[in-house]
């Protein structure tokens, strides 16, 4: 799990009256990534989602996550620049994590195009499946992308689902300083 935890804005030391906007964004993105991770990683251990951990599943819990933050980021309306250092700051650590399983510089770029392309596709679904507001709507994305095509009254989406209510208010605190909403 180390891989998956790597990039942390927990020790890194910080003076907020020196430090320049896009340092202080950053550092705000870092602090919410972390909060992502740990999340993902909490619906993996305690979920019983009946799925192998592995970088596939990680990789779309995340996804979906962030796209919830990052729909909670567009509806608040100011908050472009944290939502695009989220985003790419996603792609920054799938890529360190690529680099820590061993996929070499040869085969990154590939690797980082498909998961750019995956994660790109993903989130537009989850987004057009909320604006639908439609509980069918989110609960069919999820399962075609989260659990593997599953049913639609397979249960494990309602556990999953039931993560979201909250999720991107809660995130948004972890921010040093924490995001007004």
């Amino acid at each position: 799990m180390s891989w998956f935890k790597r990039f942390s804005a927990k020790d890194l030391p910080h003076n907020p009256s020196q430090e320049p906007d896009e340092a202080l964004l950053r550092r705000q993105a870092m602090a919410i990534h972390d909060g992502i991770i740990e999340k993902v990683l909490q619906i993996i251990e305690n979920e019983e989602l009946q799925l192998a951990d592995n970088f596939e599943l990680r990789f779309d819990l995340l996804i979906l996550l962030v796209s919830n933050l990052l729909r909670h980021l567009h509806i608040m309306g100011n908050q472009l620049p944290l939502s695009q250092t989220l985003w790419e700051l996603t792609f920054e650590s799938l890529e360190e994590s690529l680099r820590d399983r061993g996929v070499t510089d040869i085969r990154l770029a590939a690797r980082m195009r498909k998961l750019l392309q995956n994660a790109t596709g993903r989130r537009n679904a989850y987004l057009l499946a909320w604006d639908e507001s439609s509980t069918t709507a989110i609960g069919a994305a999820i399962a075609r992308n989260v659990l593997n095509g599953c049913t639609l009254d397979d249960p494990r989406i309602d556990r999953i689902v039931a993560h979201l209510p909250g999720f991107a208010q809660a995130m948004l605190q972890l921010a040093d300083p924490p995001i007004k909403q």
